[in-house]
Order: structure tokens, then C-alpha cells, then sequence
């Protein structure tokens, strides 16, 4: 069962192991991460191995580079442009920072256009939103 982005930020230093098959070339975020509370009995059973493991907070936002069965650990052979360890303890310890943020109404937004997409910086979101085609609309938290 793939985390949620809240668990992937509680459990940032927890094993990196995939939910379900991935292919090369995705950028891996939580909706592709294994709950990391099923692993003990995983380990125990000889199911997975997790010597090598790169931890959650190490691989969001890194592309994987092999296609992967589920319950895959991702480890520096399958991942690229992941995080190094002191990187991503120095991200968890500013994240109760963030939450004492501005409110959005104090908080500057930056917008851009390009061929049919906007791109707006605003109360701490990334807003992209693409008229051509599907009208799709995102808002990503930073």
C-alpha cells in the first residue's frame, strides 16, 4: 500500500522500498513508497532485503532508473539524483519551521506563462495549471 506525502515526511529516514512496479524513468514520490511498518515482518520472512537502502527522504523527488517489481529497495543502483544523508537530516529538522509560515495572504506570489501554462508561486504551493489539451491543474506544496 503506497504513503501518503505526511507519512513520507514522518518517516523521512525509515527504508525506501517500492509499493508497486515501477519503470525507469519516473520521478519516485510517495504514492510509490511501501509503508514502511510492514517491513519487519517483510526482513523476518526473508521477503526483503534491505542492506544498501536509501531512506524515504533520500529518493523523493530522484528518478529511478531500472523498472522495478514491487517491494523493490532503492538503493544508489536503481535511483539517480538522490539526496545525500545530511542533506535530507538538515531538510527534516527546518520542517517545524515551515509550519510557523505566513499566512497566504502574507506571502508573495510569483506567476509565469508559457504556451498555455501557468505557473504560480503562492502561500507556500507550487500552482501549474495547463490549458491546452486536458485543462489540467496541480498544486504541489514547497
Amino acid at each position: 500500500m503506497s504513503i501518503t506525502a505526511e507519512t513520507a515526511q514522518a518517516h523521512a529516514k525509515d527504508p525506501a522500498v517500492l509499493c508497486c512496479r515501477a519503470e525507469a524513468g519516473i520521478t519516485i514520490e510517495p504514492a510509490n513508497l511501501e509503508d514502511p511498518a510492514i517491513f519487519d515482518e517483510l526482513v523476518d520472512s526473508g521477503l526483503l532485503n534491505l542492506d544498501g537502502v536509501l531512506t524515504i527522504g533520500q529518493v523523493l523527488g530522484a528518478t529511478l532508473t531500472k523498472t522495478s517489481d514491487s517491494l523493490s529497495a532503492l538503493t544508489p543502483d536503481n535511483v539517480k539524483g538522490y539526496k545525500e544523508a545530511g542533506a535530507v537530516e538538515e531538510a527534516t529538522e527546518e520542517a517545524p519551521a515551515e509550519e510557523s509560515a505566513p499566512a497566504e495572504a502574507d506571502t508573495p506570489s510569483v506567476s509565469g506563462s508559457v504556451q498555455g501554462m501557468v505557473t504560480t508561486i503562492k502561500g507556500g504551493k507550487v500552482v501549474i495549471s495547463i490549458k491546452e489539451g486536458k485543462d489540467i491543474y496541480l498544486e504541489l506544496p514547497i
